[in-house]
């Protein structure tokens, strides 16, 4: 049972890249993908930050320093990326920005900066390394969307569009790419304790309330559940699952 529980939900052979992989939940997968067997290289703009997250993941851990707002350079990182360790089987697009502010505060230029990680970063690195994955004739594509993405949130409109779009793109590219091999689901974190959710609602009280009261389990999720779904999602565990949206939020979806 074990031989086969690890068949299962393994990771053995598989090289991830993670964007935003130095903190939070991208950290918190990276962690997971690691203790499953995988390969992982985590990408981001700090390498202070990188290498820190590297020391602590071990020696199956690597980094790259990568702007996912460079879409130019998207393709070029990534065969440098295929030369220096190999082929990319599992990509995770978790890098975000976050914009909080009244609508009509919410400038074109908010609206564009969000997009550009969100969206058209992660659509540019996802087309580089989908040529890889055909010739391996696997991959697993991930994408990290929000509970904005499903409830009506106030004072993130760009993020929520941002989001929302994020399930589009699932959609439709897991239909082209799925009699190829290549798998493509999105994960929509719940409110999750990380250090940047705890700055944001720490002096905020009613936010909290509101945040429990909305959230059928009355707690918030740890970054580690969001890590270990991720783990599913990409494992072979999931192989007949594509196309879909995990939420992962203590049901907070179908909360009242």
């Amino acid at each position: 049972m074990a031989d086969e529980l690890k068949r299962a939900f393994g990771l053995e052979g598989e090289r991830a890249l993670i964007t935003g992989g130095g903190t939070g939940l991208g950290f918190a997968m990276a962690k997971c993908f690691v203790q499953a067997g995988a390969e992982v290289i985590i990408t981001g703009r700090r390498e202070d930050v990188l290498e820190e997250a590297v020391k602590q993941l071990g020696s199956k851990a690597d980094y790259r320093v990568f702007d996912v707002t460079d879409t130019e350079h998207a393709a070029s990182f990534v065969q440098t990326l295929n030369r220096e360790v190999g082929p990319v089987s599992i990509l995770v697009n978790n890098a975000g920005r976050h914009c909080k502010k009244p609508v009509l505060d919410v400038t074109q230029e908010d609206l564009q900066n969000v997009l550009d990680v969100h969206l058209m970063g992660s659509f540019a690195l996802t087309k580089a390394v989908v040529p890889g994955m055909l010739e391996q004739k696997k991959g697993n594509i991930l994408f990290i969307s929000s509970m904005s993405a499903y409830l009506g949130m106030t004072q993130v409109t760009a993020y929520s569009a941002a989001k929302s779009a994020v399930l589009g793109l699932v959609k439709t590219l897991s239909g082209e790419l799925a009699d190829k091999g290549i798998r493509v689901n999105a994960i929509a974190p719940g409110f999750i304790d990380t250090p940047m959710f705890r700055k944001a609602v720490e002096s905020d009280i009613p936010r909290q309330q509101k945040i429990i009261g909305h959230t059928p389990m009355g707690c918030y999720g740890d970054p580690m559940d969001i890590g270990w779904a991720a783990v599913y999602l990409t494992s072979p565990a999931a192989r007949f699952v594509t196309g879909v949206c995990l939420p992962v939020d203590g049901g907070c979806c179908i909360g009242f």
